[in-house]
């Protein structure tokens, strides 16, 4: 059988969905603007929030019958054409009071807020002194008018002010130094420059010296005499090394013996079955112990509280208190509930002292097995341990024999090592010879160079003294060409002194005539001015309030919800109706393999 299909989720309505959105952005503003209207108080003012006062509702009633239920009525028998029966009509059982105009009431949105902004006291006399200064400036400025209109009304003339200045004296310097400067300029009575004729004959002497060609002469020293020795220590060390004649190496035979015997001990399994066997808790004798302290305890509080009963009872009579009373009851449930504790008491100290007896016991087992254990361990260590002496006994055997033959061996390198440091002492002395012969050759060498090189080192001093005489007329020539350029240059400095100081003069001039100028402005714009200033007084300034802070609430993504819901209901409904479809898959795919082998 086949599984139901899954129920796919009616999809939401959008306009209830949008409604409900709706609703919610509006509660969020509303609650919203409630947290960011923050009234202000400075020490210059305040700023408050109000809203308008809201308007006058009256609920209107109206009552309204209320109706029964409608019943179905068989029919009774008297219709015998009607078999069906009848709904029954409904009647008034009672009235209810219904509100006509509910839903009508004036929305909170609708009333209106408005800010206000009051002064501090002495701010507010602040403002209204600076209000009456402002207005009697302005009936001055007033008043100023007409002399402003006559100052503006009369045209603006330059006659009467210093003249602008005159640049004929700074043209004429000009003029003067354009003539020095372009002058040609002469090197005539100048000392003549200096050749190089002198240096150029000492540099060709010196190259006559340097061409000749050099002769080493005498022979190289030679490295025979080194190789002959090398040869014979190659030869020394060419002779194949042996250890025949030297103390044969350690025989390791006891050594092995040693260890085999320790293995062998070791390698029989631990048998612990002749020690006591692991001790396990005693319940009977635990038992036995709690019964025993129990019944000594039991033994002494018997008689006691028999005999207290007995007379506790003899008191409650002899006080009147009969049997059977609460009294009575009271006393005795005290007297039993003290005598149930010293029993109980009795019988957990027999529970500890059967334990203690128990754990005891349990301890000398232990201690008894343990020991039987460690003796059994011991003897079968012993035998490792002697055999672990008997090894080292072979170890330092080994060692003197190891040492006897590395010394004879190191006796016999020696003796094969001295014709090695022979040769090396040889060749040691022929090098010595081989350096003093290199020095003679190179001291000869040294001495042609010297000789060689005089004639170019004194053509060189020559060369230095021609070019120090070369160097001495060239700075005389230089000097003598700086003197007439620094005369040159004076004529050329004193025009422009001169220019400089017709052009100070140009400017004093415009200065003046540009100061008049400004004095002459500014008396025809002072009435001007004066009635400008009048009319600016300064101002009071509103209390500055820090910016409130604003408080945001995130909108509920209700319609988001919504399809997320839905989308969630569909996705679940779609896996169910996969996983069905996948069952009756499986079951049909069975059923075709069933049927296929039941043909063949």
């Amino acid at each position: 059988m086949g599984k139901s299909a899954p129920s796919y989720p009616a999809p939401p309505d959008p306009v209830k969905t949008a409604e409900a959105q709706a609703a919610i952005n509006k509660e969020t503003a509303i609650a919203q603007s409630k947290l960011n209207r923050t009234n202000e108080y400075t020490p210059y003012g305040s700023s408050v929030w109000t809203q308008e006062a809201a308007p006058e509702f009256t609920p209107e009633w109206e009552s309204v019958p209320i109706y029964s239920e409608r019943e179905w009525v068989e029919n009774d028998g008297s219709d015998e054409d009607d078999n069906s029966g009848r709904w029954s009509e409904p009647e008034i059982t009672g009235y209810k009071q219904v509100q006509t105009n509910e839903g009508l009431e004036p929305d909170p949105l609708d009333r209106k807020w408005e800010r206000t902004t009051t002064l501090d006291p002495a701010q507010q006399a602040i403002l209204d002194k600076q209000n009456a200064v402002t207005n009697a400036l302005n009936d001055t400025a007033a008043a100023q008018v007409g002399r402003v209109g006559q100052a503006l009304s009369t045209p603006f003339s330059y006659e009467g002010i210093v003249g602008a200045g005159n640049t004929a004296g700074a043209r004429s310097a000009a003029e003067r130094a354009s003539g020095i400067a372009g002058s040609a300029y002469n090197y005539d009575g100048q000392p003549a420059a200096p050749t190089a004729q002198g240096i150029t004959n000492a540099a060709d002497i010196a190259a006559r010296s340097v061409a000749t060609p050099f002769n080493l002469r005498g022979s190289a020293p030679s490295t025979a005499g080194i190789s002959g020795a090398a040869n014979t220590a190659e030869a020394a060390m060419g002779q194949e090394f042996n250890y025949d004649g030297l103390p044969g190496a350690f025989n390791t035979q006891g050594a092995q013996s040693a260890v085999q015997t320790a293995t062998d001990a070791y390698g029989n399994p631990l048998n612990y079955s002749g020690a006591p066997a692991a001790p396990t808790a005693d319940a009977a004798a635990r038992q036995q112990v709690i019964d025993s302290v129990y019944g000594q305890m039991s033994s002494r509080l018997d008689p006691r509280f028999a005999g207290e009963q007995r007379a506790l009872e003899t008191q409650l009579a002899n006080s009147g208190i009969s049997r059977g009373t609460e009294a009575f009851s009271g006393s005795m449930e005290d007297f039993y509930r003290g005598r149930n504790d010293a029993y109980q008491g009795a019988q957990n100290a027999a529970i500890q002292a059967g334990g203690a007896e128990q754990s005891r016991l349990f301890g000398l087992g232990s201690a008894a097995r343990q020991n039987t254990i460690a003796e059994q361990n011991y003897l079968r260590a012993s035998r490792g341990q002697e055999q672990g002496q008997i090894l080292g006994y072979q170890g330092q055997l080994s060692g003197l024999q190891d040492r006897a033959r590395s010394n004879a061996a190191q006796e016999r390198l020696t003796e094969r090592g001295i014709p090695i440091s022979e040769a090396a002492q040889l060749q040691q002395l022929r090098g010595t010879e081989f350096d003093a012969s290199s020095a003679a050759r190179d001291r000869s060498v040294e001495e042609q160079l010297l000789q060689r090189g005089m004639p170019a080192q004194e053509q060189a001093q020559i060369q230095a003294m021609r070019g120090a005489a070369y160097d001495a007329q060239a700075q005389d020539r230089s000097r003598g060409i700086q003197e007439y350029a620094a005369q040159r240059a004076g004529s050329l400095g004193e025009q422009q002194q001169a220019y400089n100081m017709q052009q100070g003069l140009f400017g004093l001039d415009q200065a003046a005539r540009q100061r008049a100028i400004e004095e002459s402005a500014y008396l025809r714009n002072l009435p001007l001015n004066e009635t400008s200033a009048l009319m600016s007084g300064n101002q009071i300034n509103n209390p500055q309030f820090g910016a409130a802070p604003q408080t945001g609430i995130a909108n509920t993504d209700y319609s988001g919800l919504v399809a997320n819901n839905y989308a969630a209901q569909v996705s679940a409904a779609n896996a169910k109706a996969a996983a069905n479809s996948a069952t009756t898959g499986a079951i049909l795919g069975g059923a075709a393999t069933i049927g296929s082998a039941a043909i063949f």
